[in-house]
């Protein structure tokens, strides 16, 4: 199968570095004998890299490598006191990413406390804990009557009282003259 020039030029640069697999390495290799433009491309490329491997020779030789390497085996082998280790451990541990795990954590801790009462009853955090209250209002037939509801005392309290005047004339005309509950 022959290569387009597209494909080639995607390709040059691993052809020139030997990154292809055998059989597209021949197939690029087929299509820079048969076309000139690839050729010139592949040309350009091989001077550019000549040229930079030119200049990194030159300013690699003039760096000393053997106490730069040396000084990294050192740092690899060295042996840091047990309180540096702790730190870097504590800091390894409290890096934000890893510390997600917290915040679900302190959520179900706190609505644990916050529901002790009810888990173990007798336990709380102070006086009134679960004392639970409740008012409710009802309107029916001119009279409106509000409950209230305690659960710690057990208490219950009950107001029946009618509307003011212009209140609910609605449920005035509504309601019968007798006002028997």
């Amino acid at each position: 199968m022959k290569m387009h020039c597209e494909e080639v030029q995607r390709s040059l640069e691993a052809w020139l570095d030997r990154e292809l697999n055998q059989s597209e390495a021949e197939r690029v290799g087929s299509h820079l004998l048969e076309c000139p433009l690839c050729s010139e491309d592949r040309r350009q490329l091989e001077h550019l890299q000549d040229a930079l491997r030119n200049s990194l020779e030159v300013r690699a030789s003039g760096l000393a490598f053997e106490p730069f390497w040396s000084e990294v085996r050192r740092r690899i082998l060295e042996q840091k006191p047990w309180h540096v280790q702790f730190l870097d451990w504590v800091r390894f541990t409290l890096y934000p990413a890893r510390l997600t795990w917290a915040i679900p954590v302190v959520i179900v801790f706190l609505l644990l406390i916050l529901s002790l009462e009810q888990l173990v009853p007798g336990w709380g955090l102070g006086p009134g804990t679960s004392n639970l209250a409740a008012v409710e209002s009802i309107d029916g037939h001119g009279l409106n009557v509000a409950v209230f509801r305690e659960s710690k005392t057990k208490t219950t309290v009950i107001w029946i009282f009618q509307n003011q005047e212009g209140e609910d004339e609605a449920a005035d005309e509504s309601a019968p003259g007798d006002n028997t509950f």
